[in-house]
């Protein structure tokens, strides 16, 4: 019987990786849009500056271990994110509105060394390109406040035009009885 030479540092060494494993696919479960980077030559203030900028959108922005983000992504039922997943990696994600975290990033990228590797946005695998034109979408607040006016400008119009038939026939009586007043005096 052969046996294996254990450490003391192995055992921990693997509960480390599988604790690890655990709470990132807790942060990314809630989550239903990420945006995978190469964060490679930005310097520690300018990751603290992007993470920061993301909290104000209420997105986070991690650097992942690969392999582990490759299991969490696969027990997640994530499909076809092998290819971001490859050299450095960081990741942002949410579950709000992503062009607003798109729009982080694309920025970011034009000040410093950032590259967009592409993303995942509620079930559809995007490339770096497409991830930037979402960053040229109005927020999803001020889309829904378009289609709100939308929405009210018929309804407006309706308003204004049965305003103005009232008002017309109101400005008529009011000239015949003016006509009528002056017809008697």
């Amino acid at each position: 019987m052969v046996h294996q030479a254990t450490t003391k540092f192995q055992r921990p060494a693997q509960q480390w990786k599988v604790e690890r494993v655990r709470k990132l696919k807790e942060e990314l479960q809630s989550s239903s849009s990420f945006i995978f980077t190469d964060y490679r030559g930005l310097n520690v203030q300018q990751i603290t500056e992007l993470r920061n900028s993301l909290r104000e959108k209420k997105a986070e922005f991690h650097v992942v271990k690969n392999n582990f983000a490759r299991r969490v992504f696969e027990e997640l039922g994530y499909n076809g994110l092998e290819g971001f997943l490859v050299g450095p990696t960081a990741i942002a994600y949410t579950s709000m509105d992503i062009s607003e975290i798109a729009k982080v990033l694309v920025d970011t990228r034009k000040e410093t060394t950032l590259t967009i590797k592409g993303g995942y946005v509620e079930g559809s695998v995007l490339t770096a390109d497409q991830i930037e034109e979402i960053s040229k979408l109005p927020s999803r607040d001020v889309l829904i406040a378009q289609a709100i006016g939308l929405m009210n400008a018929p309804v407006r119009g309706l308003v204004i035009t049965l305003n103005e038939i009232i008002g017309k026939f109101v400005r008529t009586l009011k000239a015949i009885e003016d006509k009528k007043r002056a017809e008697a005096a």
